[in-house]
């Protein structure tokens, strides 16, 4: 297997391209896989010898590969922030390192759909001139400023990865587990992800180490065996309980059984939720979701953009999910369409966590 990095400042069309250059090596039979670094580094309070997190991130890149790798995949797409102070990190695995360019007014235009406040726009730009400017020259550069987004995708491919490949593993340290892990799902557009998020955020503004995952975005792949979900959150889990995580909180798709997930994780005490909401309260937030109004856009998210009669075949897969019965394990819990809030301090009061040691 191949690693094909693609990293660079907000704006420069990373995350876009790097998703394109995925589906154009899948669409030509490649068995490919995908994956966002800063899907990987979400455990706050950050460590204090790693303040950006660049050694957590890159330590789980480095371990998750193997999974990849192990599932078949021949070309790893990895997108996402680096160190641009540091030559391109080794994964273990011959690497093509791009760093992408593109000019402020290029930078401006394409990060107009996130939404953010014009000072918080001005203050990205001028931190990422400073950053494209002092980039280590190590880093393959491609600027992306007057090409096409195919034409990105034709250059990037075309780009030859270096190095060999490392023999490794992932290991499983039995003095490093957290000391409980957080499981939501539940059926399509009921919240899963937003009270996840509001959970863990919940945790670092009380200072608790906590992580973060989207099991959804830890297993791409094309081509190849399918990625396990669960054994992709319980590599990242390892890394954040090397750096002192108490616990972890992961959102997933309802496909993933709890069963999947114990085998996963044999040690943590795991706690299991699973969120319900009625049709008008998930089609209002498959609605606003479409129209970008409900948190940022991620890879493969069906939802973003999507049409009237596509929102309406996902409330239909969550309705026959919804109906099904509770797994072994799982608590049921109602989100109403007014507020996360409450369900969010419910989850945290099973979960516990106020118990949770400093």
């Amino acid at each position: 297997m191949d690693v094909l990095r693609l990293a660079g400042v907000p704006g420069v069309g990373k995350s876009a391209v790097a998703w394109a250059v995925a589906e154009r090596l899948a669409s030509d039979g490649v068995p490919t896989g995908y994956v966002d670094i800063d899907q990987l580094g979400m455990c706050y309070p950050a460590p204090s010898d790693d303040p950006d997190r660049w050694a957590l991130k890159e330590t789980a890149l480095a371990r998750l590969a193997v999974r990849f790798r192990d599932a078949g995949v021949e070309r790893l797409v990895v997108s996402g922030v680096a160190d641009p102070s540091q030559p391109p990190p080794a994964s273990g695995f011959p690497t093509s390192s791009l760093w992408l360019d593109a000019d402020e007014e290029t930078r401006r235009r394409r990060l107009a759909p996130r939404r953010w406040e014009r000072e918080q726009v001005d203050a990205a730009l001028a931190a990422g001139t400073e950053e494209a400017s002092t980039a280590h020259p190590a880093w393959q550069r491609l600027d992306t400023a007057h090409s096409t987004i195919e034409e990105t995708v034709q250059a990037v491919i075309a780009r030859p990865a270096g190095g060999a490949e490392v023999a490794s593993d992932v290991v499983f340290p039995e003095e490093h587990a957290t000391a409980r892990v957080i499981w939501i799902t539940g059926p399509r557009c009921a919240g899963a992800s937003r009270v996840g998020w509001e959970l863990a955020r919940r945790q670092w503004v009380a200072g608790e180490r906590t992580g973060f995952v989207d099991v959804a975005q830890l297993s791409f792949s094309w081509n190849a065996d399918a990625v396990n979900g669960a054994e992709a959150a319980a590599v990242v889990q390892t890394v954040f309980a090397e750096v002192g995580a108490k616990a972890l909180i992961v959102v997933a798709p309802f496909e993933v059984s709890p069963k999947d997930v114990r085998a996963a994780f044999p040690r943590p005490d795991v706690r299991f939720f699973r969120l319900d909401a009625d049709d008008r309260t998930r089609r209002g937030h498959a609605v606003r979701r479409a129209e970008g109004a409900d948190g940022a856009s991620l890879a493969g998210d069906d939802l973003y953009g999507a049409s009237a009669d596509a929102i309406e075949r996902i409330i239909a897969t969550g309705a026959r999910q919804r109906a099904s019965s509770l797994r072994i394990g799982e608590i049921l819990i109602g989100t109403p369409m007014s507020s996360t809030q409450p369900v969010v301090d419910e989850v945290a009061k099973r979960a516990g966590l106020s118990a949770l040691p400093h």
